[in-house]
C-alpha cells in the first residue's frame, strides 16, 4: 500500500491487511510516497526504535513506514518483551501504546522512567485532553501523539525526539558534576546523593527538572522555561503540568533533608537556592 500524506486509523474492514489512509489535501505524489521518499537531509538513519501498539496493523505499518527513512524498528508485543529488549539492547528512542490491551502502560513508562539511561519515549494514545497529555509528561514521556495522526508528523516528531535525546547525553558527558549544600548530582549516571550519602530515588524526568534547576541557581526560571528545558521546545505549556512535578520532586527532596532547596517565587517561576 502507498505511504502517502495521511493519516493512520484502524482500517474497518478485517479482511484487508494494514490501515486506511485518510489522504489529505497537498498529499505527496503517490510514485514518491511508494518509494519512501523524504528529503535526504532530514533522515535519520540507524536510530533503533522500540515500538509497543496493541494493533498488529498498526505495528507492521509504522515499521514498513519508519524501515523506509532508514531507522531499524523492532516491534514487541507487551511490556514484557518491551522491558527485555530496553535492557537487553541499544534502544535509540521507544514509541509506546498508551491503550495497549492487557498492559498498564502508564505503570511502564513510570517504571522505565525510574531507571537511568533509558530511551526517550513518545507516547501514541487514541485519548488526547490536555489532562491525558499532561499526566503523559509528567510520567516521563518526551512526546505525546494523537490518534490518528499523520505518519510524516510523527516522524517528524520522533527525530526531534532523537535529536534532543543526543544532545542531552552529550551535555551530560560534558557537564560536571554538580554539588550544593553537600548533595551530589551526577547527570552522566543520572545519580543524586543527599547530604547522608543517600541515593534519592528520582525518574528520569524529576532528574531533568532537578538538573534544570541547579544549573540555573539563584535565577528564577519560569514555568514555561521548565518545560522546555526538561521537555524540548516542543512541548507545550502546561503550568499544571510543572506545578505538579516540582510538587513531587520537593516532596522527595524533603524526605532527604532538601526542602529549602527550591523555591516558589509567586507569579514568576521557580528558583533553586542552593549555591553550586
Amino acid at each position: 500500500m502507498p505511504l502517502a500524506h495521511s493519516e493512520f486509523r484502524p482500517n474497518p474492514n478485517p479482511n484487508h491487511a494494514g490501515l486506511r489512509f485518510a489522504r489529505n489535501e497537498g498529499a505527496m505524489p503517490a510514485s514518491a510516497a511508494a518509494s519512501g521518499y523524504e528529503p535526504a537531509t532530514r533522515r535519520t538513519h540507524d536510530a533503533r526504535i522500540a515500538l509497543l501498539d496493541e494493533d498488529q496493523q498498526t505495528r507492521d505499518m509504522l515499521r514498513e513506514y519508519l524501515e523506509g527513512q532508514g531507522m531499524h524498528v523492532i516491534s514487541v508485543a507487551n511490556g514484557t518483551e518491551l522491558r527485555h529488549l530496553v535492557a537487553q539492547e541499544p534502544i535509540d528512542a521507544v514509541i509506546l501504546d498508551v491503550m495497549a490491551r492487557g498492559e498498564d502502560s502508564l505503570g511502564l513508562l513510570r517504571e522505565m522512567a525510574e531507571q537511568p539511561g533509558t530511551p526517550p519515549v513518545m507516547l501514541l494514545s487514541a485519548v488526547a485532553s490536555d489532562i491525558d497529555r499532561i499526566v503523559g509528561l509528567e510520567l516521563g514521556a518526551d512526546d505525546y501523539l494523537a490518534k490518528p495522526f499523520n505518519p510524516r508528523e510523527l516522524l517528524a516528531r520522533l527525530r526531534v525526539v532523537l535529536r534532543r535525546g543526543h544532545a542531552a547525553n552529550a551535555r551530560a558527558a560534558a557537564t560536571p558534576v554538580l554539588t550544593f549544600a553537600g548533595w551530589v548530582l551526577d547527570p552522566t549516571f543520572y545519580v543524586v546523593r543527599d547530604a547522608a550519602g543517600r541515593d534519592v530515588d528520582l525518574t528520569s524526568g524529576e532528574f531533568k527538572l532537578l538538573h534544570a534547576l541547579a544549573t540555573n541557581a539563584g535565577q528564577v526560571v519560569s514555568r514555561e522555561a521548565l518545560l522546555r528545558l526538561v521537555h524540548g521546545d516542543e512541548a507545550e505549556a502546561f503550568d499544571r503540568a510543572i506545578d505538579v512535578a516540582v510538587s513531587r520532586l520537593r516532596a522527595k527532596l524533603v524526605r532527604h533533608g532538601g526542602g529549602a532547596l527550591i523555591r516558589t517565587v509567586r507569579g514568576e517561576g521557580y528558583l533553586f537556592a542552593a549555591r553550586i
